[in-house]
């Protein structure tokens, strides 16, 4: 017989398991993916953005990358890195790649993706990453790669941020253009369900990276053989203080 007590502490120790199972990744997760060994890896003279992208090529299933590129001006010179290694860990390229460009770090988000992100924080001077959204949905055909791009209307706060930012431009500057319409390309027969609460976009963007990979694990391949690969994220902000954005320069969302 189960007395009242009694059942109150089974209930207790069934919501510590709940909660348990929601914590972050361990030591252990973490380590897998940075012990990873992928192939011969090569770049010379090249940004920090393209080393990820060759990184990324090495194995499109496994290795996620979020990056947030350093804050710049157009056409401004980058920082170059070169780095040739043989039978390297993930975890080996990522420390000689910031070693190489010091203005960078990265960290594990939930042992699975890899964000790479500036030391001083200067990636996103009109913070828009740190933006908080109370609801993000997008339910229907869209790529997550489209998501990515689309970031800054599908998200409603930062959306909203966004216009009234480049109404307060042109209220000042003259009439409002329209907007251009968006230019997205990718299987949009590919069907996604994603739902989201009390985010930032920075977390939203983590989050439809690492659903890409589910996604990617539970579709089966087309009548080729093939699968569309999980997907990846890049900010760039091109700092203008004329820029019509209204943000002191012009963000970017890309996905690779």
């Amino acid at each position: 017989m189960i007395t009242h007590g009694m059942f109150r502490t089974i209930i207790l120790a069934a919501i510590g398991v709940g909660l348990l199972t929601l914590q972050g990744p361990t030591d252990r997760e973490e380590r897998t993916i940075l012990s990873e060994k992928v192939a011969p890896f090569h770049i010379e003279n090249e940004p920090m953005e393209e080393g990820l992208h060759v990184l990324r090529q090495t194995n499109l299933t496994k290795i996620l990358i979020g990056f947030e590129k350093v804050a710049h001006h157009q056409n401004e010179k980058e920082r170059t890195v070169s780095l040739s290694l043989s039978d390297a860990t993930v975890g080996e390229i990522l420390d000689s790649l910031c070693q190489q460009d010091p203005r960078y770090t990265y960290q594990i988000v939930k042992g699975l993706l890899i964000h790479v992100y500036p030391k001083n924080g200067m990636s996103d001077p009109a913070g828009l990453l740190s933006i908080r959204i109370s609801r993000f949905s997008v339910e229907g055909k869209m790529p997550p790669a489209a998501i990515i791009q689309r970031i800054g209307e599908l998200a409603p706060e930062l959306a909203s941020h966004m216009s009234n930012k480049r109404g307060e431009y042109y209220a000042r500057r003259g009439p409002l253009p329209g907007s251009p319409g968006s230019n997205v390309s990718g299987n949009m027969d590919l069907q996604v369900s994603i739902h989201l609460e009390n985010m930032s976009v920075r977390e939203i963007l983590n989050e439809v990276v690492l659903y890409s990979q589910r996604l990617n694990s539970q579709t089966p391949p087309d009548w080729t053989g093939n699968k569309i690969p999980p997907t990846s994220w890049t900010y760039d902000f091109v700092v203008d203080s004329a820029a019509p954005t209204g943000l002191g320069g012009t963000p970017r969302w890309q996905a690779f």
